[in-house]
């Protein structure tokens, strides 16, 4: 997950990711000040979105509540600050 605004010659341009999170959810709901807030404030956000599936051949409709954005990582190894992490297995650990 990452967002960064760029401003190249006077035009800004804006670039939000998230995993597993629906992109409209992502263009429509979530604001770069979001990204600022989980990082900095160990907040977690849960965004509601819709799906379709289909499971033994039987189309279904489903309303689901997942966590979007979360400051969290369990695969990486995160020094007192916070922000700075190294992968498992760095040498500086």
């Amino acid at each position: 997950m990452y967002s960064y605004i760029l401003d190249e010659c006077g035009k800004v341009k804006n670039n939000k990711t998230a995993k597993r999170v629906k992109k409209d959810v992502i263009k429509n709901e979530i604001k770069h000040i979001d990204y600022l807030n989980v990082l900095l404030k160990r907040k977690t956000m849960h965004h509601q979105m819709r799906s379709i599936r289909s499971e033994l051949h039987q189309i279904s409709s489903y309303h689901l509540n997942k966590v979007s954005l979360s400051p969290f990582d369990d695969k990486r190894y995160i020094l007192d600050d916070g922000i700075t992490s190294f992968a498992y297995g760095h040498y500086l650990i």
